[in-house]
């Protein structure tokens, strides 16, 4: 129930009608613009197996000192946001290093009417507090920063044109790329329910194995909320192999 190579690289080859009907859910909604730019940025979203498909597919393509640069800050966003509130690994300067493919996540922030987004946002705080009580049952207490951390509700975000938009539509969207992924069976559940929707666990996963990239990630955590010292971190991150060669 884990993901290898192999099967990302099946993924890859046989997708391309998921990832066409993933770019026509993505046209539904309306381009916009926001005056605090990038203020948003600040964590990787949750997203679906079909969106981080064509990222991937993206990485791959890339230079590869491009390449091994954005995944560096994956891996180091993966192993180090339970402490730090860091950027999401896609953000250069005030730039999207994806944006034509940036997650739904992403694109409906600022869309959603307020009382919408602070449903979900007491969702995501209800999940952060189960996971301070995961690592506090392991011995490691979170920073409070971290844990209480919240993006607060936007009044930036425009559309470019005049269409006005509704959480109808956007769950209509959000509805639609859930079963769009579904096609993919029981790998989409691994995605979610294994790496919980998160792609730098997939790629960390992928780098050192599965279970290899959780206990890494607990020794670290543990030493640097201990010790506030990122030294054997930084270690790692520098003596990475280029994963995407696997991939290919």
């Amino acid at each position: 129930m884990t993901f290898s190579p192999h099967i990302i690289r099946e993924l890859l080859r046989t997708s391309d009608h998921q990832l066409q009907e993933l770019k026509e859910t993505y046209a539904l909604l309306p381009a916009t613009r926001c005056r605090r730019k990038t203020h948003c940025c600040s964590m990787l979203p949750e997203m679906t197996l079909v969106e981080a498909l064509p990222v991937i597919r993206r990485l791959v393509e890339m230079n590869s000192a491009m390449r091994n640069s954005l995944i560096q800050k994956i891996i180091t966003y993966f192993f180090l946001n339970p402490v730090e509130i860091t950027s999401c690994p896609f953000l250069e300067g005030q730039e999207c290093r994806i944006y034509p493919d940036r997650f739904f996540g992403c694109r409906s922030y600022g869309l959603w009417s307020r009382a919408r987004y602070e449903a979900l946002a007491a969702r995501d705080r209800k999940a952060k507090k189960h996971l301070q009580e995961q690592w506090k049952s392991l011995g490691v207490s979170l920073p409070k920063k971290v844990v209480d951390f919240q993006v607060p509700y936007c009044l930036c975000v425009e559309t470019n044109g005049p269409e006005v938009i509704d959480d109808k539509t956007l769950l209509k969207a959000s509805d639609r790329i859930e079963e769009i992924s579904s096609h993919f069976s029981s790998r989409h559940q691994w995605f979610a329910r294994r790496y919980f929707s998160d792609l730098s666990f997939l790629l960390s996963a992928l780098m050192f194995g599965y279970t290899q990239a959780v206990q890494m990630k607990f020794t670290l955590v543990r030493d640097m909320v201990h010790t506030k010292d990122r030294t054997e971190l930084d270690k790692i991150i520098q003596e990475l192999p280029d994963l995407c060669e696997a991939l290919t």
